[in-house]
């Protein structure tokens, strides 16, 4: 048999795999042609600098992918892999506030023991609230550990928003826009003690990003009721829905979209209250973890894109058969590992069908710039913090430490927590001053002056 021949068939099998209907997987949505507004060129505020360059690396090799970041006074809390919540000391001390699930057997069974992501302070008693992508939502006080689960992810309720409820609402409609949680993944606080939470994607768990990410978006912000135990979804169809932030006046919620590179707002009062819109979008890079102040808030960019790094979900979003077919190539791989796991619980088989659309296994290809971005309560841009020296470069969040020039930054994928010293142009900027290029800064502010 040729060459040609063999590419033909080839081709022909693929084509198949592509377009035959009735194949694995059932995707909430159809693949459809997706449009996502391309990366704003790093110019101007997001021109390039090195302001995160030589990144600290705080308590190397004992904390396992920090994503989430949450601080108060001089305790910082993380979550890192195995549904574990830390509260590191300003000395150096290092305490397990609660563990969510059961041991883990190896860095591959995350989704037997957990890995929270977003969490963020109660409002109503000494809790964190902790977003895990397989354990759900909980609860957890930060000085017991004890912990309470609030939003299952198999028996969650769920219920439309008053606007998109309709009484011509078919009950298939209904039961698709109120499904179950599949990736909780971050979470904020309101002042009454609910919170806004978001579900990154219905069709893949969160080990199978990368299948989540090829398919139609399907993920949603939701609000939680704390009086009524219950979830309400604001927005679906959310691209990858990531990291979510209340207004100072909670007039509105935002939620960063990790595939289309923008983050989205929901109106919460006012004129516009129970509609929605695009905030600010063509973000040189993937939207994770959002967290604000009373002047602004960070937006951490965990996969860096821009016109010679283009994003991967970017180049496939308008070419639906092609995505459908990777979708297919990747569950036809997978099948028989998780069918040998499932009837023998072999280690090997769980490790290889995690590594299988594992988004960590695309870190090497990502682009070297690690960067944040400090915005207003109105879209604008007011700084942007890059790195060029892969210290720190998969950023999921930015805080700040209060009384300091620190910069915490957390990673899906580091064996730290980074640390930054801000200069004292940019401390100037975020206190909203302006800076004045040429003359050298040589002094960073007094604690009191922060």
């Amino acid at each position: 048999m040729g060459l040609k021949s063999k590419l033909f068939k080839t081709g022909v099998v693929l084509l198949l795999i592509a377009v035959l209907p009735g194949l694995p997987p059932k995707t909430v949505f159809p693949f459809r042609p997706i449009s996502i507004v391309p990366a704003r060129p790093l110019a101007g505020v997001l021109a390039p600098n090195q302001l995160l360059n030589g990144a600290e690396r705080l308590h190397e090799g004992g904390l396992q992918q920090p994503e989430g970041i949450a601080v108060r006074g001089n305790a910082t809390y993380v979550t890192v892999y195995g549904g574990k919540i830390l509260e590191l000391g300003d000395q150096g001390s290092v305490r397990t506030v609660a563990k969510l699930g059961p041991d883990c057997v190896g860095t591959y069974s995350e989704r037997i023991c957990g890995r929270p992501l977003g969490l963020d302070f109660d409002t109503k008693g000494n809790n964190l609230i902790v977003a895990d992508p397989y354990l759900g939502i909980w609860q957890v006080h930060i000085k017991t550990g004890d912990k309470k689960l609030l939003v299952p992810k198999d028996k969650a309720i769920i219920v439309e928003d008053r606007e998109q409820s309709s009484s011509s609402s078919s009950e298939a409609a209904r039961k698709l826009r109120t499904r179950q949680p599949n990736i909780p993944n971050g979470v904020a606080v309101a002042r009454n003690g609910d919170f806004y939470w978001s579900d990154t994607a219905s069709d893949f768990i969160f080990e199978d990003a990368i299948q989540a990410l090829l398919c139609n978006p399907s993920g949603r912000l939701l609000h939680y009721s704390r009086a009524e135990g219950r979830s309400r979804v604001l927005i679906d169809e959310v691209y990858g829905a990531n990291g979510v932030v209340l207004s100072p006046d909670e007039s509105f919620v935002l939620v960063g979209e990790l595939g289309g590179q923008l983050i989205r707002r929901y109106y919460l009062k006012g004129p516009k209250a129970g509609t929605h819109d695009v905030f600010v979008d063509g973000l040189p890079g993937a939207v994770d973890n959002l967290n604000g102040d009373a002047t602004g808030f960070w937006v951490g960019l965990v996969i860096a894109a821009d016109e010679s790094n283009p994003s991967f979900v970017g180049m496939l979003a308008p070419f639906p058969n092609l995505r459908r077919l990777l979708v297919r190539l990747f569950v036809l791989v997978e099948a028989p590992f998780r069918l040998w796991y499932d009837a023998t619980g072999s280690d090997f088989a769980l490790w290889v069908t995690h590594h299988i659309g594992h988004l960590g296994g695309l870190v090497p290809l990502f682009p070297d710039r690690g960067t944040v971005l400090r915005m207003d309560w109105e879209g604008n841009i007011v700084l942007a913090l890059h790195n060029d020296d892969t210290s720190s470069h998969v950023i999921s969040q930015a805080v700040p430490v209060p009384g300091t020039d620190q910069l915490l930054l957390g990673s899906p994928v580091n064996q730290w927590l980074g640390r930054v010293k801000l200069t004292p142009d940019t401390l100037a900027v975020l206190r909203g001053g302006k800076v004045d290029r040429k003359q050298p800064a040589t002094e960073a502010p007094s604690r009191e002056e922060l």
